[in-house]
Formats: C-alpha cells, structure tokens, sequence
C-alpha cells in the first residue's frame, strides 16, 4: 500500500536538473511520477521511480542529498469532483492531508492518480478503502 517517494535536493543553478536527469537515465532508473519545487539555495524533486532500490544505492554511492518519505497512490476518475472528495473524506476522519500531486500513467489505458502524503497513512488507507477509493498497492 505504501509507497516510497524519494526526495532529492539538488544545488538551485542551471543545469542541475538536466544533469540529474541523465544520472537516472543513463542508469535506467524510470521515473513514474515527479513533482518539482524551489527553495532560495535547492530544487527539490520528490520522485516516485522503478527500480526503487537500485535508485537508493545509486543516490548514496553518488552522495546526492536524499530522503525517502512513505506516500499512497489513489487511483482518480476523469472528474475533478474526486479530488474534492478525498479531501472531505479524509477531513472528515481527522486526515490531514501533507501535500498532494497528480500524474497519469499509461498501462493498457491511462490511469490519473493522486499521490498523498498524510499524517496518518495507515488509518488514511483504511477510510479511501472504507469510501470505495481506489488505494494503489504498486505502480507498475
């Protein structure tokens, strides 16, 4: 159920992404979803990616400053009122959602998913599946 995200902090100059994204490239780690953010001095990417476990070695033996934070994946339909939903869902069972972000995956059709992270994911699992929300157990 849970996933793991990897946050990378990257130097905020020019040229950063691009190289880290050869890194990945040219060691065939896929990225599955990424979201992108700034501070004054760093980027920050937080990256669902396969294959998970050789990205961390990777991460590590090139000293890129990381961490890894346990998120869940639900599934969406094409309308935006299930956004709105799981927010009211998990507000309204003491939830609080961390942040959030969308992406769309493409397996025999295309899927839209939220990734969340939450102050509490095991009882936020619970209540998605508890409300017929569809709790992604791996991206594939």
């Amino acid at each position: 159920m849970l996933l793991k995200q990897i946050s990378v902090f990257l130097p905020n100059k020019p040229g950063q992404l691009a190289n880290f994204f050869e890194f990945l490239m040219s060691n065939k780690i896929y990225i599955r979803s990424l979201t992108v953010a700034e501070t004054e001095d760093y980027g920050l990417l937080l990256l669902l990616v396969k294959p998970y476990k050789k990205c961390i070695e990777l991460l590590e033996d090139k000293d890129y400053l990381h961490s890894v934070t346990e998120v869940i994946a639900v599934k969406l339909s094409d309308n935006i009122t299930q956004l709105y939903n799981i927010a009211k869902t998990l507000g309204n069972h003491n939830v609080n959602i961390e942040y959030m972000y969308t992406f769309a995956e493409k397996s025999s059709e295309i899927s839209t998913m939220t990734v969340l992270r939450l102050d509490d994911n095991e009882k936020g699992i619970n209540v998605l599946k508890e409300h017929d929300f569809e709790v992604v157990e791996d991206l594939k």
